[in-house]
């Protein structure tokens, strides 16, 4: 195995058995928009939800499916301290920025106070198709709200942030475009 750059946190490793069932987290699944200043979210959710969203499964496969397989989802997680960009084969957070970027994820204020705001981005030279990345950008962003609704947790996708400084502080590279942020907290 390569090693980890020097920045990776090594994430939980992801529970993927038990749960509340399919169809009652699904009864249960809602946008929320009142988050409490100064909550948390634990690594091991932090870890689950990414997985959900696109990790790696017992086979080698994705958590969702991409058109062509392309696999051009890119995950970025901005909290109170910092952006990391999600790598789903070592399921580790890597740090791109060191601060509070959560004002710049979004044109609303409740996002500015949760603890968590996952940047959902497409990688356009895996996929260039518009309606490809936004299948993928979705399917992605259910699977959160899924596991939001199963763990207890207030989630809410958002198309609304700030669309010069946010790829800034991403530190995205130009074959990488945001699609939309999705909230996590209490």
């Amino acid at each position: 195995m390569a090693s980890l750059p020097i920045n990776a946190e090594v994430l939980p490793e992801p529970q993927t058995a038990g749960g509340k069932p399919l169809m009652q987290v699904m009864n249960e699944r809602k946008s929320s928009r009142d988050y409490q200043e100064n909550q948390t979210v634990t690594k091991q959710d932090l870890s689950n939800m990414l997985w959900a969203a696109w990790g790696i499964t017992h086979d080698g496969k994705r958590t969702i499916a991409t058109a062509m397989n392309r696999q051009e989802l890119v995950l970025y997680v901005v909290t109170p301290t910092e952006v990391s960009r999600y790598n789903p084969e070592a399921n580790t957070l890597t740090v791109v920025n060191t601060g509070d970027f959560r004002r710049l994820a979004t044109l609303q204020d409740f996002a500015a106070i949760a603890p968590i705001n996952i940047v959902i981005a497409v990688d356009t030279s895996k996929q260039e198709r518009a309606e490809f990345q936004g299948y993928t950008a979705g399917a992605a962003s259910q699977n959160i709200y899924l596991y939001c609704a199963q763990a207890g947790l207030k989630s809410v996708v958002r198309a609304g942030f700030d669309r010069e400084k946010l790829p800034a502080a991403l530190k995205l590279p130009s074959n990488e475009r945001i699609l939309f942020v999705q909230t996590v907290g209490k």
